[in-house]
């Protein structure tokens, strides 16, 4: 196996197997058996150790889905819909689902969101790309909220990230795992049940008590 076939498949075997398993649980050797590679060193040499790699995983899905995300985004701004919360929504999620199609897209989304709980470690990786497209739509997310206290918006577009991992990396789960014979709802079904759901939490008007709630400045 050539070096850029090595370490290929070490980025594909390695996603596949973090999102079964965690990243914690695969070992150095499970890594090399998956590629068949006999010498033990190629993980090294490739990427430093298997935190190396899933920084590579990582970023590889980050930059893949913020290409998908810049024609969107441009899409956007020329249609003039930048106050339009669906339509800017809509560009957030619309490029992690196109990863459900996919074996290694499905695997991505799944590290993404084990990576992100409890301590929202996420936040970190997030920060090894520019997403110029994702800034721009969570901008114009944050001045579409303008009736609400900064605090609360704040707080809604953190949920709002929060929400698309976790959901994503649920329905891929669910569709590596799902029995034969119990199919979940349809992509399309789901997609548009999502963005609706999304959308009204995000602009939900907020109660008497939550307002009660926010400090005072």
């Amino acid at each position: 196996m050539s070096r850029s076939s090595t370490r290929d498949a070490l980025l594909r075997q390695g996603a596949l197997l973090f999102a079964r398993h965690g990243v914690a649980d695969v070992t150095t050797r499970q890594l090399h058996e998956a590629i068949g590679a006999r010498n033990e060193s190629a993980l090294h040499y490739h990427f430093g150790g298997k935190d190396g790699l899933v920084e590579a995983i990582l970023r590889g899905h980050l930059e893949a889905v913020e290409a998908r995300r810049a024609p969107l985004v441009a899409a956007v701004a020329a249609d003039d819909l930048t106050a339009d919360p669906r339509a800017l929504v809509h560009a957030l999620a619309a490029p992690m689902d196109e990863d459900l199609g996919t074996e290694l897209g499905r695997a991505h989304l799944r590290i993404v969101a084990r990576l992100s709980y409890p301590s929202l470690a996420y936040r970190r990786p997030f920060r090894i790309v520019d997403a110029p497209a994702g800034l721009a739509v969570v901008r114009w997310l944050h001045a579409t909220l303008e009736p609400l206290p900064r605090p609360l918006r704040l707080e809604r577009l953190a949920m709002l990230r929060s929400q698309l991992i976790s959901l994503f990396g649920l329905r891929a789960q669910l569709l590596d795992e799902s029995a034969p014979g119990e199919p979940p709802v349809t992509g399309e079904l789901f997609f548009g049940n999502l963005l609706d759901m999304l959308v009204a939490g995000l602009t939900a008007p907020a109660s008497t008590e939550t307002l009660a709630a926010i400090p005072a400045e």
